[in-house]
């Protein structure tokens, strides 16, 4: 409104202006207007004809103007838009740009507000409601919401569908007490909820005798955890010895869910894989020693687990890099077990590779694996080292050389079986492996030289390898294989480990006289124990053919070793470290043969 008022004072200013400057102009300066002003003069009276003609012309053509100049500003004013472009906002002086005391942000439609520079704009928030429940908007994403335990009062925590309840209780049968030396092994006992029975106090000792240092072995022996076993092992050891008094079937074993899986991809796992998930467990950070676990959870009277969502094992566990330390700390393992007998003409090939060629990774693990089975040969089941072929690093020149070729079946290890008496033959290889990426079906053996667009020429079949060692002569065959067989040399593991081909890597007819160990099932990745800085399998195989596997309540104390004992040992150590300490499957395989002895003890 007070526009519009000034725009007619400037009208009414301008006409009055036209009408006094056409008053001012001498009669004589235009012949017409004098003519004009005669003729009104005349009208008008005889006494001033020029100067009232002058007046009379002015404020008519001043009014002529005025009009116009009104007609003109209304044209003008129903042409032009209602409000302001974007940018600006209406003020005393029209549409502005915001000033220093705030624009009129009432001009701002809803959602929209003003903001400094940037004018009206949709305001910044989570916007929860754009997550499907149940999940919910945590930085900018939807997730799934955390089960709510820290709300159960101790001792109870939350378990999905249930509630607050009490957690189950580990009660655990004390040890008699001995002068000296490791507690005799024992297993927990899982009961329902309630409070643990209290322990029988130790029997009085008048003198306790001084205690000898220790070792830095492990706390507790994961042998204890397998006076139960899971289904398929126990299955396999009854079997073949008939049915053991001491041993039972454990319950099934769970894992913790990985934090990354939906719930229909929880069931699609469990239903596929057999996988029973965790509900009721004291989540830990991973790589703790499995002894270390089941000390806890003895103390604590918990089940721990870990929850990793993308697994990259650290370069550092196991300690130095070293090979040679790595060695000097296996040999804590088996330095208290019986020594091994009857394997000094007994002929051996380790493989170990470690630095690889071209655009393959590295093994990291490789010497260091070798390095342990080395020490256990030579050092605990007495192999002689002029018998035993070691390969590290071994391009495919090598390996053909030693196991034989397609042109050439008879390599180095064929040459040096005795024919007339025959002895038995122990193969260890830590190397990669990998499935043929385009049919999935051939699994080959990567020596450091290999080139992965060309397996078939640079790599050396499995299939190829047992039909050589099929044909050797030798009594027994032991092949452990501390390799992931897969399509990618990857080094993350995708929780919760579970292989998704179908290729085994194992013989396609059973071979006689050969028994084939691998460190996993089909393309599982291998996990590196973190006590010892070696393979699971590995290290837990040593602890098998040092003996262990042997011992009561899985083996028969009988001082042989045979296949179905070595593998029940370390399959069930393995399976156990592999849930504890890194919340993952990892699961052995055995190949399908005859039991045989692979491996004899002394009587002391």
């Amino acid at each position: 409104m007070k526009s519009s008022f000034s725009s007619w004072k400037r009208i009414i200013s301008v006409g009055a202006a036209l009408a006094l400057l056409l008053v001012a102009t001498p009669s004589g300066s235009d012949p017409a207007l004098a003519g004009e002003g005669h003729h009104g003069g005349g009208g008008g009276g005889g006494g001033g004809w020029g100067g009232g003609g002058g007046v009379g012309v002015g404020i008519g053509v001043g009014t002529i103007l005025l009009n116009e100049a009104i007609r003109r500003s209304q044209e003008r004013q129903a042409a032009e838009p209602r409000g302001c472009p974007p940018g600006l906002v209406p003020s005393r002086k029209g549409c502005v740009k915001p000033g220093k005391k705030g624009p009129d942000i009432a001009k701002c439609e809803p959602p929209k507000i003003y903001r400094k520079g940037k004018g009206c704009v949709t305001p910044k928030g989570p916007d929860v409601a754009t997550c499907n429940h149940p999940m919910v908007m945590r930085k900018g994403k939807c997730v799934r919401p955390e089960p709510e335990i820290a709300k159960c009062d101790h001792p109870k925590i939350y378990r999905k569908g249930k509630g607050c309840v009490l957690p189950p209780t580990i009660v655990v049968v004390p040890p008699p007490v001995v002068p000296a030396g490791p507690a005799p092994e024992g297993p927990p006992t899982i009961v329902p909820a309630g409070p643990a029975p209290s322990a029988p106090p130790p029997p009085r000792q008048a003198s306790p005798a001084p205690r000898q240092p220790v070792e830095p072995v492990a706390l507790v022996d994961p042998a204890s955890t397998a006076r139960c076993l899971p289904q398929d092992l126990y299955d396999l050891l009854e079997e073949t010895y008939g049915k053991r008094p001491s041993l039972d079937r454990c319950p099934s074993a769970c894992l913790p869910k990985p934090a990354s899986f939906t719930e229909a991809e929880l069931d699609e796992a469990a239903e596929k894989s057999g996988i029973n998930w965790c509900d009721n467990c004291v989540q830990v950070g991973g790589y703790m020693p499995l002894a270390s676990v089941l000390k806890l959870e003895r103390a604590a009277n918990i089940t721990l687990c870990v929850n990793p969502d993308m697994c990259r094992l650290p370069a550092s566990i196991g300690g130095p890099a070293s090979g040679g330390e790595k060695v000097t700390e296996i040999r804590t393992i088996f330095k208290d077990l019986p020594a091994g007998t009857k394997n000094e003409g007994n002929i051996a090939v380790i493989v170990g590779n470690k630095d690889y060629q071209g655009d393959l990774p590295d093994n990291p693990d490789g010497s260091a694996d070798a390095d342990a089975v080395m020490a256990l040969l030579v050092d605990q089941l007495g192999y002689k080292q002029e018998n035993i072929i070691d390969l590290r690093d071994a391009t495919l020149e090598d390996l053909n050389r030693v196991f034989g070729s397609k042109s050439d079946p008879e390599g180095e290890l064929a040459g040096r079986i005795d024919k007339k008496d025959p002895g038995d033959v122990f193969i260890y290889v830590a190397s990669h492996g990998m499935v043929k990426e385009d049919d999935g079906k051939e699994a080959y053996l990567l020596p450091v030289d290999a080139k992965l667009d060309d397996l078939d020429k640079t790599a050396y079949s499995m299939q190829e390898l047992y039909d050589h060692l099929g044909k050797i002569g030798a009594r027994t065959i032991m092949l452990m294989l501390e390799a992931n067989f897969a399509k990618n040399l990857d080094e993350l593991i995708d929780p919760p480990n579970l292989p998704e081909l179908e290729v085994e890597a194992m013989p396609v007819n059973p071979v006689p006289g050969l028994a084939v160990f691998k460190a996993s099932d089909r393309d599982q990745k291998t996990i590196k124990d973190p006590e010892y800085g070696i393979g699971l399998f590995t290290r837990y195989l040593i602890e098998g053919l040092a003996g262990k596997a042997d011992a009561a309540p899985l083996g028969n104390d009988d001082k042989r070793i045979d296949t179905v004992e070595l593998y029940v040992y370390t399959a069930d150590a393995v399976r156990t470290a592999a849930r504890k300490s890194f919340g993952l499957e990892q699961k052995p395989t055995l190949g399908k043969i005859d039991n045989l002895v692979v491996g004899n003890l002394s009587s002391n």
